[in-house]
């Protein structure tokens, strides 16, 4: 057996927005819940064979280095934080079972949300699965990972891993080349600063490149990074002291909406755009349902900035915000919506999202149309919850799943998110829908 490679990985300067503090930390945690049958997830007694399911994700996690990774800071936090291997992954940590049987019931989808998976340790590796026993018999899966780790396509690339499109009873095995490409953690944190540096200079063209690169954003700019991760602990400890975290950090609630794919396509391209341009114009009108007095209604929407050479980046997307009349009716909004983000994708120029006026953001994914299973168990519905602004009120995420489109609301506790899934299930009428709550 060959030693493995020391590996270490700075991450972006953009990134580390997502671990600033810790109100970004505990806000910016995306979850997906996959609904299972549940009869090839049981042990011989009939109960969750939850050792099973640990053994499969310890195993695949070796297919997926970005979940035998944590984050640790470097010496004097010149550089952001890194991710380095685990050398042993404690995955009792990172698979558990929920305590009790919960109603396998639309009207009832807390649980699936992520938000009772527990508290996230940032001194682990930054995903955590809970799996729970539903009263139908079948099981939930509720997985979650932090964006730091990477945005949404990223994490669908871990799904594609963890749940693949055949059952494959066996255990997967773990090959020397999965270990390697996984590798081992520096000794010390000097040892991630020499791994960047090579990285860094690696990708320069000679000394005059590596000084106009590194002379191309301000000192100051550098300095006032360097100076915020040294008091990050304190700011950290005075945020939660303050009371400034349980401020911002508010209570939300969350409901869903599963309607068929196939004619909510048919239905977004009459109206002049695609499924994720109906998905932003009807969160769009249920945003002017909440603010009747305004002009104008706003959105964020993320766009991919992923190209075949850069497939393999954590994060790499851009932000447009999305503006309409209050008064537009749904056939108005959705090619408006088009003509923006389109306007936005051909355009890759950074862009000032002006006044910060918008209500939260909505976004679309797909999970393709073919049936996924965990082990042998085959997956019968996914359900994605958004990670969020907390100075946000709205996150929308609609994903699709082999003939279904489910459509995902979070809300600030004191919003009215019954008002706000009515709207969109109109949005989508005579599209057969099960709504959730």
């Amino acid at each position: 057996m060959t030693q493995r490679e020391t590996k270490a990985e700075l991450i972006g300067t953009l990134d580390e927005k997502y671990v600033a503090n810790v109100v970004a930390f505990e806000s910016m945690i995306a979850a997906a819940a996959l609904v299972l049958d549940g009869e090839r997830m049981r042990a011989a007694d009939g109960s969750i064979d939850l050792s099973a399911v640990r053994d499969r994700l310890a195993a695949l996690t070796w297919r997926v280095p970005a979940m035998r990774q944590r984050l640790a800071p470097t010496p004097l936090r010149l550089t952001t934080p890194a991710w380095v291997p685990v050398d042993d992954l404690d995955i009792a940590a990172h698979v558990t079972l929920h305590p009790v049987i919960e109603p396998d019931d639309p009207r009832r989808v807390e649980i699936l949300t992520g938000r009772l998976n527990g508290p996230m340790d940032l001194s682990r590796p930054l995903w955590d699965f809970l799996v729970v026993e539903l009263d139908s018999g079948r099981v939930a899966i509720v997985a979650r990972y932090h964006h730091v780790i990477g945005d949404a396509l990223f994490g669908l690339k871990i799904g594609d891993v963890v749940a693949g499109t055949t059952p494959t009873p066996e255990l997967p095995a773990v090959a020397e080349a999965d270990r390697d490409a996984v590798g081992t953690a520096p000794r010390t944190g000097f040892g991630i600063l020499v791994i960047a540096w090579r990285s860094w200079w690696s990708a320069r063209d000679g000394f005059g490149s590596a000084w106009h690169e590194y002379w191309r954003k301000p000192f100051t700019r550098r300095l006032r990074r360097w100076g915020g991760r040294v008091i990050r602990p304190l700011k950290n400890q005075a945020i939660v002291a303050s009371g400034e975290a349980e401020r911002l950090l508010v209570p939300r609630h969350s409901r869903f909406i599963e309607v068929d794919l196939s004619p909510s396509m048919k239905l977004a391209y009459r109206l002049g755009g695609t499924i994720h341009d109906l998905t932003v114009a009807a969160t769009l009108r249920a945003v002017a349902e909440l603010e009747p007095a305004s002009e104008t209604v706003s959105l964020l929407v993320p766009i991919s900035r992923r190209s075949r050479t850069d497939d393999a980046a954590r994060n790499h997307i851009s932000i447009v915000k999305v503006t309409v009349p209050t008064a537009d009716p749904l056939e108005l909004v959705v090619p408006s919506v088009r003509a923006q983000v389109q306007a936005a994708v051909d355009d890759r120029a950074p862009r000032d999202l002006g006044a910060p006026n918008w209500r939260g953001y909505a976004t679309y994914i797909t999970w393709g149309p073919r049936q996924r299973f965990f082990g042998e168990a085959p997956i019968a519905s996914v359900t994605g919850w958004p990670a969020g602004d907390p100075r946000d009120d709205l996150a929308v995420l609609a994903c699709s799943y082999g003939t279904k489109l489910t459509i995902s609301v979070t809300a600030r506790a004191t919003t009215d998110v019954d008002a706000v899934m009515t709207v969109i299930s109109d949005a989508f009428s005579g599209v057969p829908a099960i709504v959730g709550r």
